[in-house]
């Protein structure tokens, strides 16, 4: 089963340090919250992110799933 992209919103920023210690996601900034973007394999890997932020005691505001030009639907 291929990896899906996920976008996951906390409040805040988070440290650089810790930033390393997620791997190879992407990161920006809006407003008051840090974006994390990146495909993750699978259910198991999301699950463990979302405990990774938790255990660094980041509020998680939004967990979605977004669509990537080669996984949409052809029109």
């Amino acid at each position: 089963m291929p990896s899906s992209t996920y976008e996951v919103k906390v409040a805040g920023t988070i440290p650089e340090k810790d930033l390393a210690e997620l791997g190879a996601i992407g990161v920006t900034s809006q407003s008051a919250r840090t974006v994390l973007y990146g495909q993750i394999p699978d259910q198991a890997a999301l699950h463990g992110l979302l405990a990774r932020l938790r255990a660094l005691g980041l509020d998680v505001v939004e967990v979605r799933q977004v669509l990537t030009p080669d996984s949409s639907e052809p029109t």
